[in-house]
């Protein structure tokens, strides 16, 4: 027997913690599984070196992605760009096994879509499973266009939450003015067809950032800085704004949430009772936050799909802490991350100047574990994924530090932190005796060599060969028997000329006489138990008919019929005294129970009328009569 335990209520344990990149600048801002069991990660490189594809038009940044294997070994890399600025924002894997790359690019070189006059436009490229660029598109104006998130929608098409400060090109309905943004929504086709585009703010910054649909509908958050436009009025300073669309795209409502400082969401996650929970940063200590810990600190806020505040959390110490990702347990909790610049208040275990910081909370926000990952340096959580079985995690940002991780290439280096619980099983062994047993357990490891299961050992006494099951049986002169087993250990039979095999479970035996065979169940370190089951060899038909039952449920002759064993041609009729059929057979160990027709019949006389055959092939037939008694 096997019991398997997921645990839940305690902090994963680190499985590997690896740095990819080259000497200079390489950070991440998406991560996503594959099909094949590993992971995607998208964002931009400003190295030449080490494990990045040395491009020779690189100036600045381009747009990396890194596909990783399971264990974090690298199967490809590409990175993609001009002269100008390039990045990667989210990466989705596509139905055809490929991905849709969302960013950003100015450049108009390097293989680089045209753009509008060289400044910065959203950037999708489609890539191939092993990486090649099949198409690219680019959207925008003349002003600051960035993708940031990409999902994909029940009707197969794509939707982009994005920034903007275009008012031009593919962009039109811009509120601001000066350079200000506005938070930016597209619809684009599989292949990239944009099928619309709309713009959400006021006069002054406002950004969209993230997104859910649910049912069709849209919400999306970010920040606003407004007081007018699609923007509440009694927005303060930079306050959290949600913003939810219909499925066109139409404005069904638009809220903001914060004090009169600064706060920001970054992330948001679907929750299992259908709610919405939001994560970044808040600056304030008024209006809707309370709690706060020190001078930015991670803020978590539950909203429902028609805006009501349920619930907020304020996370952090004295210094600045923010979250950049989150997402949602089947059990209903949260997992927040981002970076923890403290080392007091809800940090109790820092490592450096800035770590990975990584806190599960229930589905009203109550903190369930919370842990630092990283080392002296600065080390910057940015997504993060979770897989419920295995339970691993997946902590993707970028990192100066050692530490937890024991490489690195340059300045500052995409770090993924491998993590798990592993998962708890109870077994049972078979023992020669429990009472001597010695309780042990055991660690079972992943293809990548990382604690997977930790199995607890159970004993169970070593039972008989034959345990439960019946130890005798008939068979005609010439006919076979696979003799039964039931033994938690090895079975062996002692050896006899008409047993097919001694050493297996089950062997057919085929006696001329009556024979007791003797069954052994061993453990392979000497104990044993014997078991003896006696097979009756019959010459010919035996039948016994008995004259009387009694149906009363005790177990003891409840039903009437013949007993013995026939060859062939068995069967039975009995009557009652009207000369009515009550019961037929034609299998001997189908016998009457003392019902016709569903009812219970009272005591009194039977008749019954009996056929079968013998070896010879000859019919016998026999009449008699039997008592029914209650």
């Amino acid at each position: 027997m096997l019991n398997c335990i997921q645990a839940g209520a305690q902090a994963p344990k680190l499985n590997w913690a690896l740095k990819y990149g080259g000497s200079s600048v390489d950070i991440p801002f998406s991560i996503k599984f594959t099909a094949d069991g590993g992971t995607i990660v998208a964002g931009y490189t400003d190295s030449k070196d080490g494990q990045v594809n040395p491009q020779p038009n690189r100036e600045y940044w381009d747009l990396w992605v890194l596909k990783l294997d399971a264990c974090g070994n690298v199967q490809w890399e590409r990175s993609l760009g001009g002269t100008g600025y390039e990045s990667a924002r989210d990466i989705v894997p596509t139905a055809d096994g490929g991905y849709l790359v969302l960013g950003e690019t100015n450049s108009t070189d390097g293989g680089v879509a045209a753009g509008y006059g060289g400044t910065k436009d959203i950037w999708l490229i489609k890539l191939s499973a092993t990486g090649n660029v099949l198409w690219q598109k680019r959207y925008g104006g003349n002003g600051l266009d960035i993708g940031n998130k990409i999902k994909l929608m029940a009707d197969g098409n794509y939707l982009i939450a994005a920034t903007t400060s275009s008012n031009d090109g593919d962009i039109s309905g811009n509120h601001s003015s000066n350079s200000y943004t506005d938070g930016l929504l597209m619809k684009v086709s599989p292949a990239g067809a944009l099928l619309w585009s709309k713009c959400f703010g006021g006069s002054k910054n406002d950004e969209l950032l993230d997104m859910e649909i649910v049912n069709g509908k849209i919400y999306a958050i970010g920040y606003a800085n407004s007081v007018d436009g699609d923007i509440p009025p009694s927005q303060k300073n930079y306050d959290v704004w949600v913003l939810a669309l219909d499925a066109g795209g139409n404005k069904m409502y638009s809220k903001i949430y914060g004090g009169s400082q600064n706060d920001v969401a970054y992330a948001v996650s679907l929750g299992v009772d259908g709610s919405l929970c939001l994560a970044g940063y808040t600056t304030s200590t008024d209006g809707d936050v309370s709690g706060p810990k020190g001078s930015q600190d991670y803020w978590v806020l539950n909203i429902t799909q028609s805006g009501t505040l349920n619930w907020q959390k304020v996370l952090g110490g004295t210094d600045a802490d923010y979250a950049n990702t989150i997402l949602t347990e089947t059990d209903g909790s949260y997992l927040v991350g981002g970076i923890s610049y403290s080392d007091d208040g809800d940090i109790t275990d820092a490592k450096g100047e800035g770590d990975y910081w990584l806190v599960k909370l229930s589905a009203t926000g109550n903190v369930i574990w919370k842990q630092n990952w990283g080392g002296n340096g600065n080390d910057n959580l940015r997504c993060l994924l979770h897989k419920q079985v295995p339970d691993e995690y997946y902590l993707a940002g970028d990192s100066d530090s050692y530490g937890d991780f024991t490489n690195g290439f340059g300045d500052a280096d995409l770090g993924i932190i491998k993590l798990n619980i592993p998962l708890e099983q109870t077994k049972d062994t078979t023992v020669c005796n429990i009472s001597t047993y010695v309780p042990f357990k055991d660690t079972l490891q992943d293809v990548c060599g990382n604690d997977s299961v930790l199995v607890t050992y159970t004993p169970v006494q070593l039972s008989g060969p034959l345990e439960g099951l019946k130890k005798r049986d008939t068979v005609f002169i010439g006919q076979s028997l696979t003799l039964p087993s039931s033994g938690n250990g090895t079975i062996h039979w002692v050896a006899d000329p008409t047993l097919s095999c001694t050493a297996c479970a089950n062997p057919v035996a085929t006696p001329r006489i009556t024979t007791i065979y003797t069954a052994t169940n061993t453990l392979p370190h000497g104990c044993v138990v014997e078991d003896k089951f006696t097979l009756v060899v019959l010459h010919d038909a035996v039948v016994f008919t008995p004259t009387a039952f009694t149906p009363n449920g005790d177990g003891k002759n409840d039903y009437f019929g013949p007993l013995g064993k026939v060859p062939d041609g068995f069967s039975i009729q009995i009557f009652n005294k009207y000369g009515e059929t009550v019961f037929k057979s034609s299998s001997m160990p189908f016998r009457w129970d003392g019902r016709y027709k569903g009812i219970i019949q009272p005591t009194g006389g039977f008749v019954y009328i009996m056929q079968y055959q013998d070896m010879q092939k000859k019919v016998h037939q026999q009449k008699g009569s039997f008592m029914l008694i209650r």
